[in-house]
């Protein structure tokens, strides 16, 4: 049992604009420097270090850890653990843990850089890289990392795979891989390596993966968002807002979160101005079957325009129930606040709490 008293601080000013939810509960984890469990009473707080080693707080002196991906698998969330103490916050060589949701212990499965976890959650890919992967600077073009799937007990599922470092996501198929220069993807077979074909724009960008599709986006004249059906190989094209496109980061890639039905998307989208600069972030959700897409309601999020001042960021994860919870964080400010959307009507959310989690999802929901 770990208890983490909160500091006493002058009242928070919301980020979200919606209305106070009443009622509503889902067990929803977060992850960042800490980790929370934030649908029980009370709310318990987790120091990432201790998770590191599958609850052992005996970590080797003058190491760090940051939860940078968090993904549900069925009976909790898997946590991607990067040890901090080499001055990366993502890509650097660390734990993966499985949490279940309910009281038994969390375990250390493997020791990743890049974690994705396949369809249905019953396994997660994880990839090994010797060098640091900051953007791709200083990893050679004809660079092969050892990449494989393990199951939630950490038995290991299929054959080492030789693949490009820049592990993005895994399909029915096998995983999926952005290069870390040129940004090109490329679907792999999981049982033999070996490239497989799709029907992708020349400069798709990864957003996330479903069970039989790719998502990606493209920018020309106006940015578009592509989903691409791997077993058909057809493309369909959803058109984003005129003025908000995805945000700049090429990796890790953006924030994206199937509901259950693997069907709406939610992610999300940066506003710029004339000059190229971004003023504004919203969460937006795509039907990747009818090709529409709607915003999640709620004033855009503000972002500093100074370089110095990290910007208020925005995630969002769906509950098993089928509700869209919105995860917006003050990264300098040190708070943050969570709401939910039931698809109608307006975003309902609860009052700002202290922390700095930078994702979210909610147990099982995969």
């Amino acid at each position: 049992m770990v208890s983490v008293p909160l500091p006493s601080a002058p009242p928070l000013l919301p980020l979200l604009d919606g209305v106070p939810a009443q009622g509503a509960h889902s067990d929803l984890v977060l992850g960042g420097g800490d980790f929370w469990q934030a649908g029980r009473q009370p709310r318990a707080v987790v120091a990432a270090g201790i998770l590191f080693n599958g609850l052992s707080p005996l970590l080797p002196h003058g190491h760090g850890a940051w939860v940078d991906q968090l993904a549900p698998v069925p009976g909790g969330v898997v946590a991607h653990i990067s040890d901090i103490s080499t001055g990366s916050t993502y890509g650097a060589l660390g734990r993966v843990v499985f949490i279940p949701a309910a009281t038994a212990h969390a375990r250390v499965i493997a020791q990743a850089t890049m974690i994705a976890v396949g369809p249905g959650g019953r396994q997660v890919w994880v990839q090994t890289a010797i060098q640091s992967v900051r953007n791709g600077k200083g990893v050679p073009a004809s660079f092969r990392s050892p990449t494989w799937a393990v199951n939630l007990d950490g038995r290991r599922v299929s054959p080492v795979l030789h693949l490009p470092l820049g592990l993005v996501a895994a399909t029915e198929s096998g995983p999926l891989t952005q290069n870390l220069r040129t940004g090109q993807l490329q679907l792999w077979n999981g049982t033999n390596g070996r490239p497989i074909r799709m029907n992708l724009p020349a400069d798709a960008s990864f957003v996330a993966a479903g069970r039989d599709k790719v998502i990606s986006w493209s920018c020309g004249g106006t940015c578009q968002m592509d989903i691409t059906d791997l077993t058909t190989g057809t493309d369909a094209a959803v058109e984003l807002p005129r003025t908000w496109v995805p945000p700049s980061e090429t990796y890790p890639p953006p924030s994206a979160s199937f509901d259950p039905s693997g069907q709406q998307l939610a992610f999300p989208l940066n506003c710029v101005d004339a000059a190229g600069t971004t003023t504004a972030e919203n969460l937006f959700v795509a039907d990747t079957a009818t090709g529409t897409l709607r915003v999640v309601p709620g004033r855009p999020l503000t972002v500093a325009s100074s370089p110095t001042t990290k910007p208020v960021q925005l995630a969002g994860s769906w509950d098993r129930q089928g509700r869209l919870w919105v995860l917006a964080m003050s990264p300098d400010n040190g708070y943050y606040q969570l709401g939910f959307w039931t698809g109608a009507g307006p975003l309902r959310t609860f009052a700002p709490a202290q922390g700095s989690p930078m994702t979210l999802s909610a147990p099982g929901s995969g």
